[in-house]
């Protein structure tokens, strides 16, 4: 169809980005529930279409906002949204390996990070999403997944000054929790979504 519905929004997407689930807008509407006040600058990795970053900002819960991602046809269709719903000028748009080109730190990191084993999850996937979504966006190889993770949240710590979310495989995300307790991540725990599955990690890290 060409667009997608989103927190009270209207979005552009094609075949090199994820089609925005209820799970996703439910992280949202959970962090903007929890902000007591808007955050300065926040980072989104993986941004795809922007749904969760332009989200946020447009709904007045960040005051501006990065979002990185390895394709660039997914950072075009982003900067596609972020004309179109007016906040291109809070916005920076940027190719990067995870946060391998971010500088800063950020008082919101959030992330719907690829976090399918390509092997053993695959039974689990849907035909239609296995099909017709970018599979960069959705699988990772079994031999490279503990350690992709590993790297991915000592990056998140080395820019955080405040609070993480991230959305992951629900048979994946206790021993992601383990692991981010492990890096020194405080307040670490696994959220439900609204059907009840373990859908999100949330922590906290403050910068010495």
């Amino acid at each position: 169809m060409g667009f997608s519905e989103f927190y009270y929004l209207r979005f552009f997407i094609d075949q090199n980005v994820l089609i925005p689930r209820p799970e996703t807008e439910f992280m949202v509407d959970l962090i903007r529930q929890e902000a007591n006040k808007p955050f300065t600058k926040i980072l989104d990795v993986g941004v795809g279409s922007g749904v969760i970053l332009l989200s946020l900002i447009r709904h007045g819960v960040a005051k501006q906002g990065v979002g990185v991602d390895l394709s660039l046809d997914a950072l075009n269709v982003a900067q596609i949204n972020a004309r179109r719903l007016r906040v291109d000028a809070k916005v920076e748009l940027i190719k990067s390996d995870r946060l391998s080109s971010v500088k800063g730190k950020f008082d919101l990191i959030v992330s719907n990070p690829p976090y399918i084993k390509s092997s053993s999850h695959r039974s689990l996937v849907h035909q239609s999403v296995d099909h017709h979504e970018p599979s960069i966006a959705l699988y990772l190889e079994d031999d490279i997944y503990e350690k992709w993770f590993e790297d991915f949240f000592t990056s998140i710590r080395d820019h955080l000054n405040g609070v993480f979310w991230m959305e992951g495989h629900e048979l994946e995300l206790e021993g992601q929790k383990k692991q981010l307790t492990d890096l020194g991540f405080s307040q670490v725990s696994v959220i439900n979504d609204l059907t009840g599955r373990p859908r999100f990690l949330k922590a906290s890290f403050a910068s010495p």
